[in-house]
């Protein structure tokens, strides 16, 4: 969301919106076609009749923000996003209406629609989506006007390979542990899955496991507080965003989290308060999500309660990406318009303002940039200049640095 096209990419498990978060500089885009590879190392022998989906289906990890694959709803081709810790699945609104489908009513119904959903060779059971207005437009590169949640974990135990971005989707009953995985327990939760999670050496305190946030931890409110996780260290804001109203939340550095047996260093994470969760219960401390989750490969097993997780030796140092702008816009064709800027970061420091008009970017127009060369501009290396051309004032050049 820094500097970039906002998009709507995150949900609250409630079925309300939930605020997006920061994201990384990935930006290669995988093949969507369902390749013929067994996932024999991981399958026994299935059951006649039962649930299963042995081919691997490749996944297009965009930007590393959200795990995109290829399927069909309703007999239509698209690409939906995969998360979890959402009882419902979510369609865009105008999509929805163009299937003919219409809302639910009566007692418990929540508004939801009855969806098909298929992947790869198999069908998705029992599919309720609430339509909602996603933005998904048939001219967008990529039109994704789905997003699936539990009905996919509830069905599979799912298989998520980040290393060669794949995902297989197995019968629970014949999933045995990997070699080199840790078996953590999946506990349920407020609304989701929760692991343990441990933050600055503290004891380990239950994370909600989250696909659709891409930032790599989120803090809630009662534990930064009862730790003071925000005291003594650099802080700024960040304004989020979504389907709803975007808020301003604290973002730093933890200098130290530890999941699956594995310490990770200077882990940036977001800190939001109560009311931007939607909550003040301390019965979950925070969630995990993809750009900490991804440098592991999962087994996700509803059924058995259990997630198995294979580390990525290569993703074991590997710097988190973070922010080095703290600049927010919103994309109007042939200029961007400032809707935030960060106190104390590079962009501030610089003299950009709320309400500015840029044309450019490294005297470059606007309409030149693609999206995802736009997401990744923050995410540089420290020292990068930035020049912005600014609609009747000038040229403002930032430095690019960390500043929290």
């Amino acid at each position: 969301m820094r500097c970039r096209v906002i998009r709507n990419d995150r949900f609250r498990r409630n079925g309300r919106p939930k605020s997006a978060v920061p994201v990384s500089m990935r930006t290669s885009l995988r093949s969507m076609s369902i390749a013929v590879v067994w996932t024999a190392t991981m399958i026994a022998s299935v059951p006649a009749g039962a649930q299963q989906a042995t081919r691997w289906i490749d996944f297009t990890f965009l930007d590393a923000r959200k795990i995109l694959m290829p399927a069909e709803i309703n007999g239509q081709d698209v690409m939906v996003q995969i998360i979890d810790g959402s009882e419902t699945s979510y369609i865009d609104k105008d999509f929805a209406t163009s299937l003919g489908l219409h809302p639910e009513t009566g007692a418990g119904s929540k508004g939801t629609v009855s969806v098909q959903v298929r992947l790869g060779d198999v069908n998705v059971p029992n599919v309720k989506a609430l339509p909602v207005n996603m933005g998904a437009k048939r001219s967008s590169a990529i039109f994704q006007p789905f997003t699936l949640a539990d009905d996919l974990f509830n069905a599979f135990a799912v298989e998520i390979d980040f290393t060669h971005h794949r995902i297989a989707l197995h019968d629970p009953a014949t999933v045995t542990k990997p070699a080199g995985a840790i078996e953590i327990p999946l506990v349920r939760g407020l609304e989701a899955r929760t692991v343990p999670v441990s933050i600055e050496g503290a004891s380990p305190v239950p994370f909600e496991v989250f696909l659709g946030d891409p930032v790599p931890l989120t803090v809630y409110q009662p534990y930064y507080e009862a730790h003071r996780l925000l005291e003594h260290r650099p802080t700024s804001i960040r304004l989020g965003g979504g389907l709803g109203a975007r808020p301003q939340e604290p973002v730093a550095t933890l200098a130290r989290a530890r999941f699956a047996g594995v310490d990770f260093a200077n882990v940036p994470a977001v800190f939001p308060s109560n009311a931007v969760r939607g909550d003040s219960s301390d019965k979950v401390s925070g969630n995990i999500g993809l750009q900490l989750l991804s440098r592991f490969n999962l087994i996700i097993d509803y059924t058995h309660d259990r997630l198995y997780a294979v580390l990525d030796p290569a993703a074991l140092h590997a710097p988190f990406p973070k922010d080095r702008l703290g600049l927010y816009f919103t994309r109007h064709d042939d200029q961007l318009t400032v809707l935030f800027v960060s106190p104390g970061g590079p962009a501030e420091k610089a003299g950009l303002k709320v309400g500015d008009t840029v044309t450019a970017i490294n005297h470059k127009a606007v309409q030149e940039w693609p999206s995802s060369d736009l997401a990744n501009l923050p995410f540089a290396g420290a020292g990068t200049s930035v020049t912005f051309t600014i609609a009747g004032g000038g040229i403002k050049e930032v430095k690019e640095s960390d500043y929290f």
